[in-house]
């Protein structure tokens, strides 16, 4: 039985990164557009989150996506895709 939950958990992560994946082609990053500091904080790992809501297309999942940098929070797991 741990051996399924494993299992299961692990495919659940992926499906989750799939998911970042595909939500980050919805905004531009904007790396480009930050200054030096910003960069600077994403490297620390002080990001701008910004919520994104699509309950209709992911369910109660929790979406953030890092306003400065490409990264993605889904469900707190932070993403770097």
């Amino acid at each position: 039985m741990a051996v399924a939950s494993r299992l299961e958990q692990k495919s659940e992560e992926g499906s989750d990164h799939d998911l970042a994946r595909q939500v980050a082609k919805l905004w531009p990053h904007r790396k480009h557009e930050s200054v030096a500091l910003t960069s600077f904080f994403c490297m620390m790992g002080i990001h701008y989150w910004r919520a994104l809501s699509l309950r209709e297309l992911c369910g109660d999942k929790a979406i953030h996506h890092c306003f400065w940098c490409s990264k993605v929070r889904i469900d707190g797991v932070v993403y770097d895709v």
